[in-house]
């Protein structure tokens, strides 16, 4: 029962996030095999989306670890646990707190020797910059301690880069890139800790920084930011911005920004209109509470999916009273169609 209940979930995730993104593409992890030990490494720029499009968009059942303050809630623990996400705990949720992630290690440990997945970002906490930042070394510490209870075990590390066209904003476009697996093993001395931790570190941190739009260093971030937007970069191709990067600081070339067509703004305002309720709600009463931009996205579609559908049901009842059932559902589909189309014909600059 609760496999299927897991499967229907993320069928309804698959359904919910392909209304929400404009544009969703997953390279490569078809090279992951089934039959051994994982550990997937990502970048992390947009809190749950992040490890959300994966469990709905891969074959794989993966567990997740993520930051334990948003476990608290007991209703949210339970829904997290149940997606096989894992809390795992810092120092700002208090240093008595810090002896619980021995167990969520453990539990981690079992989960690589029976040969399952694992999704970590090994970057310790998330921001919506466009860069891979500093590697922590809490990851090897699960490794190691897999590959030290099971001298048979090589866990398979495969970074993942995670690219958005605009992280905050609505419609948006996500690009995922699968690199190639690396042994664990061929980096792994016993009797080298510091040296192995090091070693995977800069693996792992190169083969993001090939898959990810990375701009550095820190000091001409705004800089280099700045002039790849005046170039009209497609932010999901990691390659296109390493080569434009190259050539910075060329002369910025303004005039080749897109320009929105009339029709664009006129659907625009269409979508706005017939959504004005939901739109409203989220705009001036939910929005402004959210603290982390990284935190917006994962918001906006948690409320999507759960204020959409009880908008169609009250659309349709109130079509219903007032002329048939027959038109009622017409209505509610036509609006769905002309929602759908604008999102997917869309530019991440709508809020």
């Amino acid at each position: 029962m609760r496999r299927l209940m897991y499967d229907i979930t993320q069928r309804i995730a698959c359904f919910g996030l392909f209304c929400y993104y404009r544009d969703m593409k997953l390279y490569g992890y078809h090279k992951v095999p089934r039959n051994k030990a994982v550990m997937f490494l990502a970048n992390h720029q947009n809190a749950l989306m992040d490890p959300l499009v994966i469990a709905a968009f891969t074959p794989f059942r993966t567990y997740f670890l993520t930051r334990a303050d948003i476990f608290v809630n007991p209703v949210v623990n339970q829904i997290f646990r149940f997606l096989r996400m894992l809390p795992i705990y810092r120092m700002r949720d208090g240093r008595d707190t810090l002896g619980k992630n021995e167990e969520i290690f453990m539990g981690c440990v079992r989960i690589l020797k029976s040969g399952g997945y694992i999704l970590l970002f090994p970057e310790a906490n998330h921001n919506i910059m466009r860069k891979v930042r500093p590697l922590s070394k809490g990851f090897t510490r699960i490794l190691f301690a897999a590959l030290d209870q099971d001298a048979d075990l090589d866990v398979l590390l495969v970074p993942v880069g995670i690219n958005y066209e605009n992280a905050s904003e609505f419609p948006d476009r996500v690009a995922f890139y699968f690199d190639d697996p690396i042994s664990s093993r061929a980096f792994y001395n016993k009797d080298d800790i510091q040296g192995s931790v090091t070693r995977i570190k800069q693996e792992v941190s190169e083969a993001l920084q090939r898959n990810t739009t990375h701009i550095a260093p820190d000091e001409e971030y705004a800089e280099k930011l700045a002039y790849l937007d005046s170039l009209g970069l497609n932010y999901l191709d990691p390659s296109e911005a390493r080569e434009a990067l190259a050539k910075y600081p060329e002369k910025r070339k303004e005039e080749n920004r897109t320009k929105r067509s009339p029709l664009r703004s006129i659907l625009k305002w269409i979508f706005y209109l017939i959504n004005a309720p939901t739109i409203v709600i989220w705009r001036f009463f939910l929005k402004p509470r959210i603290l982390e931009v990284e935190f917006i996205s994962t918001f906006r579609f948690a409320y999507v999916i759960f204020v959409q559908p009880l908008f169609y049901i009250l659309l349709w009842w109130i079509c219903y009273t007032q002329l048939n059932a027959l038109w009622g559902g017409l209505i509610v589909i036509l609006h769905f169609l002309l929602s759908l189309f604008y999102v997917k014909t869309g530019s991440s600059r709508s809020g």
